[in-house]
């Protein structure tokens, strides 16, 4: 009785896909990460009101969707599941470092080559894999030397089929791997997720949705030790789901005082907050400060202050505002950056490099930079600009292109085909970057791999 609507109803079983042929009191899986839930819940789209759905949540989550019935028996005697067979983002992974891993052009030689396509879903899929909507990536050098990339995929955004693909370019390797499921909370949304790496341990920070839609979100950390092949079952560290619309948007760094500072979307305020924690991961806390503008590029500076460039609401004129704390987080000072606005489906991102300069990639809809000869010429779409002094200047721009004839190029997502030429890049993209090893930066798009060295961004682009 009463099967549809009023709340989901956890159940015994571990989450796993069937397996073909006829079972007898089965008992599922002997262990697994997600709990199976049933029943659908008020606030749910009919398709998920059936009594037959089998959706799942974190043992550990609470939600008000929710609920149980008390169920008088005993346990089935039958044997559970063997796991299920690993997905290719996660097979196959070589566990020790290769000699060469920091070996690399050299850097006094410009270096680029690119773009490459790592998000490879085959067209027309509809599940697990979907072809219609992919991006919001992350990507991470694994000790072992490969890249790693993380990002969803789903028929629409606010959508509960949303999961997370992964894709690897294995060390040595001219291609990326075809695309595989990476993690995925069954019939959740899981919007926003980044990975970051200290030492030898690669974290995954993603966040879950209570209901069908991005917003009313928990966030979870899982870790890996062994350059991603096996990783901890997930952690809850921001619990409430009544905290809205707060989600993982960009690259984790070290504040200056040894806090770990997530930059994290908040919705509800179309700014960008810090998720901090003071004691190594232990516990979190959201930073009472707000970050000017969504999807915000942030990175600690050389003498501990945090800069920050977000992304304002649509239509706003105004460059891309540039935010500065001296405090942690807590508070913020806004000024007018000299970069274009971005606006939807462009996002920032900015790298501390290894060098010591720091490192912006954004969107221009006209930058004038000036060329090998010496000639002015207007610039359009994916451009890097360095600063050699925290920010304050930004005498390095260049458009990230590799300078030859004009060609057609697919960039996903909501990108679309564009022109990349000399003069002109792609138009939008959401950015993640990571520099690896031996130097080599590593920027990402939607749908695209883009790999060059400082030395490339210092030099100007060749004239015609």
């Amino acid at each position: 009785y009463d099967m549809h609507g009023y709340v989901e109803e956890w159940c015994l079983d571990w989450y796993g896909p069937y397996v073909e042929g006829n079972t007898v009191d089965p008992v599922g899986y002997g262990d697994g990460e997600f709990k199976v839930t049933r029943g659908g819940s008020h606030a749910t789209e009919p398709y998920y009101l059936r009594s037959a759905n089998r959706m799942a949540a974190l043992p550990d989550d609470r939600s008000w969707l929710i609920g149980f019935r008390a169920v008088i028996g005993g346990v089935p005697a039958s044997k559970p599941l063997d796991p299920p067979p690993r997905p290719l983002c996660l097979s196959g992974v070589n566990l020790r470092k290769p000699k060469d891993i920091g070996t690399g052009p050299p850097a006094d030689l410009p270096f680029f080559t690119g773009p490459i396509p790592f998000e490879k879903v085959p067209p027309g899929s509809f599940g697990p894999m979907f072809s219609e909507h992919n991006h919001l990536p992350a990507v991470i050098e694994c000790p072992n030397g490969d890249l790693l990339a993380v990002w969803f995929s789903c028929y629409r955004e606010r959508g509960r089929e949303l999961t997370l693909l992964g894709s690897r370019l294995r060390h040595g390797a001219a291609e990326w791997d075809d695309p595989s499921p990476f993690w995925d909370a069954p019939d959740r949304n899981m919007t926003g997720s980044v990975l970051w790496r200290e030492g030898d341990r690669i974290y995954l920070f993603c966040a879950l949705s209570a209901s069908a839609t991005w917003g009313n979100m928990i966030i979870c950390l899982r870790y890996s030790d062994d350059s991603g092949a096996t990783w901890s079952k997930p952690e809850i560290i921001v619990p409430d789901h009544a905290t809205g619309q707060v989600l993982p948007i960009n690259l984790p760094f070290r504040g200056a005082s040894g806090s770990i500072f997530v930059p994290c979307d908040d919705g509800a305020r179309s700014s960008t907050v810090l998720l901090e924690s003071t004691d190594d991961g232990t516990s979190w806390h959201l930073t009472s400060g707000r970050i000017d503008g969504i999807h915000a590029a942030v990175a600690r500076l050389g003498d501990g202050r945090i800069l920050a460039f977000g992304r304002r609401k649509g239509g706003d004129p105004r460059p891309m505002p540039q935010s500065i704390s001296t405090d942690g987080g807590d508070h913020w000072s806004v000024t007018d950056s000299p970069f274009d606005a971005v606006s939807g489906g462009q996002r920032p991102v900015i790298l501390m490099l290894k060098e010591g300069p720091l490192a912006l990639f954004s969107f221009t809809k006209g930058m004038d930079i000036t060329d090998r000869s010496g000639t002015a010429i207007k610039v359009d779409g994916l451009f890097g600009a360095v600063s050699f002094d925290d920010g304050v200047t930004w005498p390095v721009r260049r458009l990230i292109t590799d300078d030859g004839p004009g060609r057609d190029v697919d960039g996903g997502g909501w990108t679309g085909r564009f022109w990349m030429s000399r003069t002109t890049g792609e138009p939008k993209g959401y950015l993640t970057a990571v520099q690896g090893s031996n130097g080599i930066i590593h920027l990402l798009s939607s749908r695209n791999h883009y790999r060059f060295n400082l030395k490339w961004l210092e030099t100007p682009a060749a004239g015609e």
